[in-house]
């Protein structure tokens, strides 16, 4: 199988010069992940949703004032459409990312993503998501795969302190406490869509206001199965794990996929 096989086309681009809050905002309307960043119509970088969510935080000032050529990742690691779909694993996986552009004669031809890739040939799942302890075939808990450690923080903290904490811990979520207890969730995509896409200071936006709420939640006892059914079905990445009225855990697709690898289509089904 070769990356035009997968690949996704055409490309959404935007200049060097545009804001980041209308490149948030067409990363919504389009459902993606990342766009290219050009200049003068040449392909010179990438922005992800989540440089848009981290460092657009880091730099504490007002969204709109700030442009791609500030936040972009250059230079670009490049893939040819006619390459295999293991050479697009092997330098995805090496370089800690998850979509390469696709170019062919200095010519922006598509994007080739995890997604792309898992959805087409699924047996590439380990290449991404390497096993962590013994794999297993029979029935697993979510307490079997589950993170213990959970980043927690109060409701009143402010967009800018939690977008530090998450860049530090290396994640993509946080638990949001009211009193203590759970009541919701910020991530990445709260962060761009509810903050940076709004032109609005994280600095000045508290957790409350961009908190997905209610939490989606599941216990420790129940089948990993149940968790693939509830987070694709809900589009989660990640769900809390409550045991009664105690936090005890959270539950991931890389939990599932370095335990149970085989569960690959229930999060990248094929098309």
């Amino acid at each position: 199988m070769k990356v035009k096989d997968v690949m996704s086309s055409p490309v959404i681009t935007e200049d060097e010069d545009t804001s980041v809050t209308i490149i948030a905002r067409d990363m919504e309307l389009s459902e993606i992940g990342s766009v290219v960043i050009t200049r003068e119509d040449k392909p010179v970088g990438i922005v992800t949703d989540r440089d848009i969510s981290i460092k657009i935080c880091a730099k504490m000032g007002t969204p709109g004032e700030v442009t791609a050529k500030g936040i972009l990742t250059s230079p670009l690691i490049t893939i040819e459409p006619e390459a295999p779909v293991e050479k697009a694993c092997e330098l995805l996986a090496e370089n800690d990312i998850r979509r390469l552009p696709v170019m062919e004669n200095d010519k922006l031809v598509g994007i080739i993503s995890v997604r792309n890739i898992l959805t087409g040939a699924p047996e590439h799942v380990q290449r991404f998501y390497p096993a962590e302890g013994e794999l297993v075939s029979e029935q697993l808990e979510v307490g079997d795969v589950m993170t213990l450690d959970v980043i927690t923080v109060d409701e009143d903290t402010f967009v800018s302190k939690i977008s530090k904490d998450m860049e530090e811990a290396g994640i993509g979520g946080v638990v949001i406490t009211r009193g203590g207890k759970p009541v919701g969730m910020v991530n990445e995509g709260d962060i761009a869509s509810k903050v940076i896409m709004k032109d609005k200071k994280a600095s000045e936006i508290k957790a409350k206001e961009i908190m997905c709420s209610p939490l989606i939640t599941i216990g420790p006892d129940a089948p990993v199965e149940k968790a693939c059914g509830i987070m694709a079905a809900k589009k989660i990445r990640r769900m809390p794990v409550m045991d009664e009225d105690k936090l005890v855990g959270i539950i991931s697709i890389r939990n599932i996929l370095t335990r149970s690898p085989e569960h690959v289509h229930k999060f990248y089904p094929g098309e």
